[in-house]
């Protein structure tokens, strides 16, 4: 039986010392890691990622029984910000708060499997959080907890806050759109930029070269390339948004908004890649995606499994407060 060592448990409760009840717990991800390893959510996986895993459902269950630390953290800020217990499942009945739940070890699996990775390729894949052997999985792990759970040990020291994710993310407030009202004092650009789309917001341009005979003839930049975004000229299909705070200029997204005035928008492209950009750090800028949240201008989004759509509207603000980070709200 591969085991895990006691620094490993220790640097995932971002701890050196050892507590009295740690070794229990150690023992449990032990216990359970062979489940682990024969799912086919990570038998194709490697040793290090599957033992993080039985590490990840052994600190859940650490903090349901103690009531502190990590999980418990997400938890309320979840419910805090969402008026819900948990993302992405709909919860019965059976669903006990503060105890242990088979939908509260689907979610900390999910949040290993889900893990940004951006190959080489620029490949990413949203992993399902329904898949069929991921809740297979969290049942059977959720009974080995259920069998022991008289016998586990109250911590008297709380796990890391952030091992389910970053609470300062939960913690953002969501903002008004920089919208335009009456009265609005506007930036030249804005003002050029609504005159020239007949007060529409968005703008949108097939290459830089349109993008930059924009720029000189409708915005009037200096016709120079320090003065006009020249490390864009790569780039295609851009979309610039004029909004109360000036314009931002986003590449490679033009294809996602569907609006009449934008000849660029690809419905499939929208259903196969779009949910990216509220994936992918620094791809689009967030007043963008919130904006066409919004208006509605974001149809065809859906996530690469199963009622996509559905999900995808449902969950699009968590999504990109997990993803996104700092770039959630951020400038």
């Amino acid at each position: 039986m591969t085991l895990i060592s006691m620094k490993e448990w220790l640097n995932m409760n971002q701890r050196t010392r050892v507590l009295p009840t740690d070794k229990w717990y150690l023992d449990f991800a032990i216990k359970i890691l062979p489940f682990i390893k024969q799912s086919s959510v990570f038998k194709d996986e490697d040793s290090r990622t599957q033992a993080k895993a039985a590490i990840l459902v052994s600190l859940y269950f650490q903090d349901a029984i103690s009531q502190n630390g990590g999980w418990k953290v997400f938890s309320n800020q979840y419910l805090k910000q969402y008026g819900k217990r948990l993302p992405f499942y709909l919860l019965t009945d059976d669903y006990t708060a503060d105890e242990i739940n088979p939908e509260d070890i689907a979610f900390v699996i999910w949040t290993l499997k889900s893990e940004r990775v951006i190959e080489e390729d620029d490949t990413f894949t949203f992993f399902n959080p329904y898949d069929e052997n991921l809740l297979l999985l969290s049942q059977t792990l959720y009974g080995m907890m259920d069998a022991c759970f008289e016998e586990a040990p109250i911590s008297n020291q709380s796990s890391a806050d952030i091992w389910v994710m970053g609470s300062d993310v939960l913690e953002v407030p969501n903002t008004p759109l920089p919208e335009i009202i009456p009265g609005t004092k506007l930036k030249k650009d804005v003002e050029r930029c609504l005159e020239y789309n007949q007060g529409k917001p968005l703008l949108y341009f097939a290459n830089y070269q349109k993008l930059r005979t924009f720029f000189v003839e409708v915005l009037k930049w200096e016709d120079h390339p320090s003065s006009l975004l020249s490390d864009l000229e790569d780039y295609k299909e851009f979309v610039i948004y004029a909004n109360a705070k000036g314009i931002l200029v986003a590449h490679s997204v033009a294809a996602y908004f569907c609006e009449e005035h934008n000849p660029l928008y690809n419905a499939q492209r929208a259903a196969t890649e779009g949910y990216k950009m509220f994936c992918h750090p620094g791809v689009c800028p967030f007043d963008l995606l919130k904006y066409g949240m919004a208006k509605g201008i974001l149809p065809d989004i859906q996530l690469p499994f199963p009622k996509g759509k559905e999900f995808f509207q449902q969950q699009w603000d968590f999504i990109a407060r997990y993803y996104l980070g700092e770039y959630y709200e951020g400038e």
